[in-house]
């Protein structure tokens, strides 16, 4: 086959690749970029078999982080003041959707601390319905 004014072998490449060569190697044997002899293997699979992935090379020598648990993710610092819920969020609970139910037009305050998170979903023109914008004015005018 002829790429960029060379002849490559195809013949001779795949017998090079069954010979665990890389395709590197063998692109160098013949003047060529690597990504020539991958297109070759790609576009002749029968005469280039796959080849098993190494995940590592050495094994031995992976300092991988262990893995966070997911649960300790929800896990709160002993120190982080935990907000009782309040009385009128309790009476929403039972009318709560989660985030991709809410509809335009519906309250968009969290009702709930997680596990799925839990939305008001009170009908209003805006944002929030009346009781959480007071909510939410009231917690920024106490911040100034």
């Amino acid at each position: 086959m002829t790429i960029q004014h060379r002849t490559v072998d195809i013949e001779a490449a795949a017998k090079l690749w069954r010979d665990d060569v890389s395709a590197a190697q063998i692109a160098k044997r013949f003047g060529v970029s690597r990504h020539v002899i991958v297109g070759i293997a790609f576009r002749n699979r029968a005469l280039f078999p796959s080849k098993p992935r190494a995940r590592n090379c050495r094994p031995h020598e992976s300092k991988r982080a262990p893995r966070k648990d997911k649960t300790a993710m929800r896990d709160r610092k002993p120190d982080t003041i935990i907000i009782p819920p309040h009385k009128y969020d309790l009476e929403r609970l039972p009318f709560a959707k989660r985030l991709l139910e809410l509809r335009p037009g519906e309250c968009s305050w969290p009702i709930n601390d997680g596990s799925p998170f839990l939305f008001c979903a009170a009908k209003t023109a805006g944002k929030y319905c009346e009781h959480h914008q007071s909510r939410a004015i009231a917690v920024h005018k106490r911040e100034k």
